[in-house]
């Protein structure tokens, strides 16, 4: 009998040791969630993955496991997570919310907007939707759709900070830095000594700050001319939202005319402009100045020069208007026949969808030698953001027809229409601080010159920018240009144009 008691604990004893894992304490959420409250990440994501090994549908545990490994940067578990929660809740808006969050910091923008929008058709108001929304739209250089949004947070939650912030920076994109500086001035308050909040502020003054400039422009053509101009120029912020700029510009000009084997010119300008912000998204600019050219035989002209330019919002795109007096400055031929144009243009630009931009530009121009030029030109580019570079890639149309056909040194076509596909970029150089602007254009055009028709011509320009900030204050920036446009000569013609500006913004 006492045999058959100890073989029966024995078999108790050996059960109870292999079935042991069952039997340990269940899970405990409350712990798991106090964990998680108190900041104690890493024992909260123990705590919510032992949940999950027992009930992995548990939709809390996926919920703040989620959030744990998205601030650990762990986005494909995070995703993972909150798309297991999804399947069994699929109407959980907390969850779309997070996981649109994470689709964001990953820089999956696109994604990140329709997940937020599932948010948004419930729940409109939902701050944070609506801010993710606006960031997305930021991040991925679509800044001009992502203020509405941004407003619409700052209505459902004032103050935040999150939405001052992105706004802050779409002002100092804009030039509005007033605007600018009173969003930086309260998040300074609101969380005094947040770095992030300082590095703006001192952004926005750098900015502001004066600044002088010097460069050079050069230009030469297959036909033999060439121009150099040497500028320097200087600009600071005044009160009540305007800003003015000053600058001297010299330029010589060389090539053949019927005259001579060769020929020199040359100009010299003075001139301020002053700028105007009377609110967002509008900006009036008035430039004034006199020129002195002297034409290849040694004869001197003085005449004045300037414009009013003004831009302005249409709904959500950007207007833009200008009048603008100046000489014709390209070849000395053209200098000597005194020619100056009176130009009036007019734009607009904007967004047609998330990822659609559209530009359409349509002049005028009163030539001096009783000529006039209608132009216009519309462009329609797909964007798309590749890490810290943004690509633009589409198509463009342009159309240029002058009243007259005349011989005074410049390419006056009737009826040219030319067609073209465009390829823009711009952004950072690997992890360095240099930049980059680049865009090519390659097409067709047809016109009628001198008289005869060409048709189906090819049509190309090529174009780079780079530019590097330097110590103390300067920065510095060159570009190039390649093309066989031109709006001073006829057909087989090529272009080549390149300048330097090296920049000081006082007090660094």
């Amino acid at each position: 009998m006492r045999v058959d008691r100890f073989v029966a604990s024995c078999v108790v004893v050996g059960c109870l040791i292999a079935a042991g894992p069952a039997l340990r304490a269940a899970p405990d959420p409350e712990a798991a969630d106090a964990a998680f409250d108190a900041g104690d990440n890493a024992r909260a994501l123990a705590l919510y993955d032992e949940i999950l090994a027992a009930n992995p549908g548990d939709i809390n545990a996926l919920l703040r496991s989620g959030k744990l490994l998205s601030w650990e940067q762990r986005f494909d578990e995070a995703l993972s997570r909150y798309d297991a929660a999804l399947t069994r809740e699929p109407k959980n808006s907390e969850v779309e919310l997070e996981r649109a969050k994470v689709l964001l910091w990953s820089r999956r923008y696109d994604e990140a907007i329709l997940g937020f929008d599932r948010v948004l058709k419930t729940a409109p108001k939902e701050p944070w939707a609506l801010c993710g929304t606006a960031q997305a739209y930021q991040w991925s250089g679509r800044g001009r759709a992502s203020r509405p949004f941004y407003e619409r947070a700052l209505a459902a939650e004032p103050n935040m900070q999150a939405a001052l912030l992105g706004l802050a920076y779409l002002d100092l994109e804009d030039g509005d830095t007033t605007t600018a500086l009173d969003r930086a001035d309260l998040l300074n308050r609101l969380k005094p000594g947040e770095p992030m909040y300082r590095q703006l502020e001192e952004q926005i003054r750098r900015v502001r700050r004066p600044w002088v400039q010097v460069g050079w422009d050069g230009s030469a053509d297959s036909d033999d001319n060439a121009m150099n101009t040497y500028r320097v120029e200087g600009a600071l912020a005044l009160p009540a939202r305007t800003d003015l700029l000053l600058g001297y510009a010299h330029s010589d000009l060389h090539g053949p005319i019927p005259a001579a084997a060769d020929a020199n010119g040359s100009s010299d300008a003075i001139y301020g402009g002053l700028g105007w912000q009377p609110r967002r998204d509008h900006r009036a600019e008035l430039r004034a100045g006199a020129m002195r050219l002297t034409d290849s035989g040694g004869a001197d002209r003085t005449v004045g020069i300037g414009g009013i330019a003004y831009a302005f919002p249409i709904a959500t795109w950007t207007g833009r208007a200008a009048i603008a007096r100046d000489p014709f400055l390209y070849s000395p031929r053209i200098l000597d026949n005194a020619i100056d144009v009176t130009s009036l243009t007019f734009g607009v630009s904007g967004t047609a969808s998330a990822r659609a931009r559209i530009e359409a530009n349509v002049g005028y121009g009163d030539f001096s030698d009783d000529n006039a030029r209608l132009s216009a030109d519309l462009g329609a580019w797909y964007a798309a953001r590749v890490t810290k570079r943004s690509l633009f890639a589409g198509g463009v149309v342009r159309y240029l027809d002058f009243a007259d056909d005349l011989d005074n040194g410049y390419f006056d076509p009737s009826r040219l229409i030319a067609a073209l596909l465009s390829v823009r970029s711009n952004g950072a150089i690997g992890s360095s601080r240099w930049e980059y602007e680049a865009a090519v254009e390659a097409g067709a055009q047809s016109y009628t010159f001198n008289g005869a028709k060409a048709t189906g011509k090819p049509l190309w320009s090529l174009y780079g920018l780079v530019s590097h900030p330097l110590p103390h204050g300067f920065s510095f920036q060159i570009f190039a240009g390649f093309s066989n446009s031109s709006t001073a000569s006829g057909p087989g013609f090529t272009s080549r144009s390149g300048g330097v500006r090296l920049r000081f913004t006082v007090g660094g």
